[in-house]
């Protein structure tokens, strides 16, 4: 069955498929479609994730092998598979078709093909567990209704022009418009009224340069000058929210970064397309010959722990948790 991004969230609510296919080229919404069915299957109990990488086609064996495992530590397992090619190969065909035969009731399989065309997928239209996810970028007026229903979902009311500012400011792009959000959502009160002025004024104020130097240590490689800014921030007491939420803001940029060079972007190319400052590229540049995408995505992982301890209240001590990221982003 193949649907559209925008029904996901209703499909998942039916029902839960034993193989999600994601296909698409927009950043933010690939993660966010996998974000939804990583929620939904949490519903079920505890979930153990575990990533494949499906470079050789060899490796469509090792994906069968972890689908049809049982995890000691959880009641379910997730895999996330990336698949970057453009074609499925005759061996991830017959790969897919042999799981889709005998499934694992306690397994879900996301595979993140964002290279491969929706019509290339029709051989699995008529299979019952699998869903093809479609994804195609927003147009201006659809990403203006997106913001304005994520402002009501933070709780926010709006005067009518503030979607269509947030769009004009982020230049259209999916990920920027989210971390904006998310951004108001930290610095201002829950159900406040925004009025133009207001959004103006935190659209183009810089929370605090001195977490900004905080996240180009951790680019640079500076782990002593990282290490001292955190705990500067510890002692002034900066919130550690919007610390990991910069943090954060640079993990995904790389990550997009490194997909887009993987897919023969020239380098210059790719950071135009993601609003990367000229004089910052070489930082990104460096960053990535250091942090292959398995280890961006080991980041992203840890992050999510300490999001889980500030918000979650699950065990642990943030700012030590915060001093093994920024380590590791380091090295």
């Amino acid at each position: 069955m193949l649907i559209k991004y925008e029904a996901l969230a209703a499909n998942l609510k039916k029902s839960i498929k034993a193989l999600y296919i994601i296909t698409g080229q927009d950043p933010y919404l690939l993660n966010d479609a996998q974000h939804q069915i990583k929620l939904a299957c949490r519903q079920q109990g505890e979930v153990d994730c575990k990533t494949v990488q499906l470079i050789n086609s060899s490796d469509w064996t090792l994906l069968l092998d972890e689908a049809n495992n049982y995890s000691l530590f959880a009641d379910h397992v997730l895999i996330n598979a990336y698949y970057d090619k453009k074609t499925i190969e005759k061996a991830g065909k017959e790969a897919i078709l042999s799981y889709l035969k005998a499934t694992n009731p306690r397994c879900q399989i996301i595979l993140n093909a964002p290279n491969v065309p929706a019509k290339q997928l029709q051989w699995l239209s008529s299979e019952r567990e699998a869903l093809i996810v479609q994804i195609y970028s927003f147009s201006p007026k659809a990403l203006q209704q997106w913001i304005a229903s994520e402002l009501k979902q933070h709780g926010f009311n709006f005067e009518q022009d503030i979607p269509s500012l947030i769009q004009q400011y982020t230049q259209g792009n999916m990920l920027a418009c989210a971390q904006t959000i998310e951004k108001l959502a930290l610095t201002l009160l829950p159900n406040q009224h925004l009025n133009i002025d207001e959004v103006k004024e935190h659209l183009f104020d810089q929370c605090d340069y001195q977490l900004y130097e905080l996240a180009d240590a951790c680019l640079a490689a500076q782990p002593a000058r990282a290490i001292h800014l955190l705990r500067q921030a510890c002692e002034s007491r900066k919130e550690p929210t919007l610390i990991l939420w910069i943090l954060v803001q640079e993990i995904r940029l790389l990550i997009q970064l490194s997909s887009l060079i993987q897919h023969s972007h020239p380098i210059h190319a790719a950071c135009t397309q993601l609003k990367i400052w000229p004089q910052k590229r070489s930082q990104y540049e460096v960053a990535l010959k250091r942090l292959p995408p398995s280890s961006l995505y080991r980041l992203l992982q840890s992050s999510h722990k300490i999001d889980q301890i500030i918000k979650a209240g699950k065990e642990g001590n943030v700012w030590h948790e915060f001093e093994n990221l920024v380590m590791n982003m380091c090295h």
